[in-house]
């Protein structure tokens, strides 16, 4: 991306130290918190009053004992454990150049919290292993004599580092605090509390921060794969799943359940006989969740030939191109447009199957996609799909997504062999993406989806600024084994099942990441 960060800020309490309220007995809850936010407290916490005085002042104020007041706060500090997954951050990026700056001054890391001198000092005793010797510096309210979110003490790390606000990265668990560090131009994070709240936050901190190009090798050799275009994650059958929507379980499948697997032999019915062997089936072995014998496809056809290459299709591997592409073309609904399935019985049109049938026109057929009249129908289908934005609640097997990922290919393809389409295309296909961009829909929720999205806007030639939200919300979803999650491609329409795949999330996710790059 355009920005660089070169410096990182943590709050302690709640960010890098957990602490267990529910074990303090000397007072209530509720009492504790009411005396936590109190100018009293806040005055504590500047340095303003001593120990012995805030506790008397504050016992006053909450009808209990200054005893019980110090007995509360021990109970709590005595709580205090530190987040290993932070500390291990911490140790990451002190360890990291700054992006686009080898050989210059490691990340600075800093802390800024509220706290009071004796329970700062207790925290550092109290945990010498923890990588104090790893901070910058840490600014505290009880030495600055400010506290957050008054702006003050934000200026006054500012003036005293001279960190440029814009390279900055705050963590902190309060939204007050984030506002007012964002006021100045720093970017803030909120650390949540649940575990994936924050590995989340750490994920996006580290892809942010450690340079990409590190990431990358690191990642190819721990898959010991030479070229990431090939990646596949993992190399096991598992590494494709259908999530069935109303249990919430994911099914494998190549487990091909009480079915039998598909072939030309069992496909013999009267509505798919007229159509040559060599099409392609959806499933690569028994199909679930569906008919026993599932049909053969024109997008899965389609998508073999753009993807096998062309030595293979010339060595008579493949049915012959003009082969397919009348089998293809030949088989539409009464409105001209060609059908999903290679079955009469099943008239199935999608606006994203026909994307991909045109990307297979447009590559092989050798005349111009506006210029072939069995299309016409099938172009403007697509067209005003985009025009209109038809896709905004899916197609019928397709996620919005996926379909304006088929259509920007077929924009970025069909520019120099088919500039009619073309152009027609080009007046829509930004906008749409753009507008997609600024949607407020569950898309973060699959990973799969909002790849495509990035991607689609990369292959469209949209800013890289546009597209930071998404970007560093992919980043964030990155699991533990250095995977994506398998999100959502498609959908069997009957059932509503979604399927994706992880080794597909995950490549296409590398290919972005190499063009951020």
């Amino acid at each position: 991306m355009s920005r660089q960060y070169d410096t990182i800020i943590f709050d302690l309490g709640d960010v890098l130290f957990h602490w267990d309220a529910s074990t303090i007995t000397a007072l209530p809850k509720l009492t504790l918190r009411h005396m936590m936010h109190s100018t009293l407290w806040y005055n504590f916490e500047r340095g303003l009053l001593s120990s012995n005085e805030a506790y008397k002042l504050l016992a006053e104020e909450h009808k209990t004992t200054p005893e019980l007041v110090r007995l509360a706060l021990d109970q709590a500090q005595e709580t205090l454990t530190p987040d290993p997954k932070m500390s291990d951050l911490i140790l990451k990026l002190k360890a990291t150049s700054p992006l686009e700056k080898p050989g210059h001054p490691k990340i600075r890391v800093l802390g800024l919290t509220n706290i009071t001198k004796e329970h700062f000092e207790s925290i550092q005793a109290s945990h010498p292993h923890f990588p104090w010797h790893m901070f910058d510096r840490i600014f505290t309210s009880f030495g600055t004599g400010m506290r957050k979110p008054n702006l003050n003490i934000y200026q006054h790390v500012l003036d005293q580092t001279g960190i440029d606000p814009a390279r900055t990265i705050f963590l902190d668990d309060r939204p007050e605090n984030i506002c007012s560090a964002r006021f100045f131009g720093i970017r803030g994070e909120i650390v949540g509390r649940l575990p994936p709240e924050r590995s989340k936050v750490i994920k996006l901190v580290t892809n942010l921060l450690v340079p990409q190009e590190v990431s990358l090798r690191a990642m190819v050799a721990h898959l010991g794969m030479p070229e990431l275009v090939n990646l596949c994650w993992p190399p096991l059958p598992s590494n494709g799943a259908i999530d069935t929507a109303a249990s919430d379980t994911i099914s494998n499948p190549d487990s091909g359940v009480g079915q039998d697997e598909p072939s030309s032999k069992e496909d013999s019915s009267a509505a798919t006989s007229s159509f040559p062997e060599g099409l392609w089936y959806y499933f690569a072995t028994s199909p679930v969740f569906s008919t026993k014998n599932f049909p053969r496809d024109s997008d899965t056809t389609s998508l073999a030939y753009l993807t096998v290459g062309d030595e293979y299709i010339s060595s008579g591997g493949m049915l012959p191109v003009a082969e397919a592409m009348d089998a293809i073309a030949r088989n539409v609904n009464e409105d001209g447009i060609l059908l999903t399935y290679f079955d009469q019985s099943r008239p199935m049109i999608d606006s994203g199957v026909c994307a991909d049938v045109l990307r297979f026109f447009n590559r092989f057929s050798g005349i111009r996609v506006e210029d072939d009249g069995r299309l016409k129908p099938t172009v403007e289908f697509v067209v005003n799909t985009l025009a209109n934005r038809a896709y905004i609640h899916g197609t019928r097997y397709y996620t919005p997504e996926a379909f304006l990922y088929f259509a920007a290919h077929l924009w970025s393809e069909s520019k120099e062999t088919s500039p009619g389409l073309w152009a027609r295309l080009d007046k829509h296909i930004r906008p749409a993406l753009i507008e997609r961009l600024r949607v407020a829909d569950p898309v973060e929720k699959n990973a799969l989806a909002l790849a495509m999205r990035v991607y689609a806007c990369q292959v469209v030639g949209i800013e890289k600024e546009l597209l930071r939200s998404d970007f560093e919300e992919l980043l964030s979803m990155q699991e533990d084994d250095g995977g994506w999650p398998a999100g959502c491609l498609c959908f069997f329409a009957r059932s509503g099942d979604r399927i994706g795949n992880r080794g597909l999330t995950t490549a296409l996710v590398w290919k972005i990441l190499k063009e951020m790059s």
